[in-house]
């Protein structure tokens, strides 16, 4: 049996953000375009027919973002979610390795307090350029998926160096996702966030052929870390 379990904190968090925002159920009801009962139902954890989407408006609302957890048959799950995400990373290894590039995987690094580890780091020796890449079978919370990716990009210096990489010119963040249904209507949905990948799909796939720099720093969240390589 599946099932989707809401996190249990769903109908206190709610209330609770609303309240710190001063607002009655009808106010929040009319922000979220719902109506006073849906949001009394959510309250009460009542939330059988309420539909995701209705609860991550009202979360949005809040200034929050929704949570879902997917339990499975204990571990099973895990198992498969890892399954997945090794597959995916296995492919963009053998694909920037084709392309020309040095590629490392399961990188860990720590760097004053910066500690974790990168899912795939290239290495273009001609262009100098390094990969940052950064590997989600699915997305959730993507500030956290993008906040950990930022990380990284930062002291891309210190990773390549312990690759043996000295000669770095810039490092760029690759964020590759599943390609599905689910995925590419958080994408959508978050238009904003996802800003700064301005190469994607083919695009993307063309510049790993043929890497140059980025045409100004920032443009693509790339980051200059020659003066942060030994």
């Amino acid at each position: 049996m599946i099932g989707v379990v809401l996190r249990s904190n769903l109908p206190r968090a709610m209330r609770m953000l609303r309240l710190r925002a001063g607002w009655r159920q009808e106010d929040l009801a009319a922000k979220a375009g719902g109506s006073r009962e849906t949001i009394s139902r959510i309250e009460r954890g009542q939330v059988r027919g309420v539909t995701v989407g209705v609860l991550e408006k009202v979360a949005d609302v809040l200034g929050a973002s929704l949570d879902l957890l997917v339990r499975y048959q204990g571990a099973e799950l895990d198992r498969l979610v890892d399954a997945g995400h090794a597959q995916i990373q296995d492919a963009v290894a053998a694909a920037l390795t084709d392309l020309g590039w040095i590629v490392r995987v399961e990188v860990s690094f720590n760097h004053f307090g910066d500690r974790g580890r990168a899912d795939v780091v290239a290495f273009h020796p001609v262009a100098r350029i390094f990969l940052v890449v950064e590997v989600k079978s699915a997305l959730g919370n993507l500030q956290e998926t993008l906040g950990r990716l930022d990380v990284k990009v930062r002291v891309a210096g210190t990773i390549a160096a312990e690759c043996g990489w000295t000669d770095v010119a810039v490092a760029v963040p690759v964020l590759v996702v599943a390609d599905t249904r689910a995925a590419r209507r958080v994408v959508a949905a978050h238009a904003s966030l996802f800003g700064r990948y301005r190469l994607r799909g083919r695009q993307a796939l063309a510049w790993m052929r043929r890497p140059g720099l980025p045409a100004r720093r920032g443009s693509s969240g790339s980051r200059n870390v020659r003066n942060h390589v030994d």
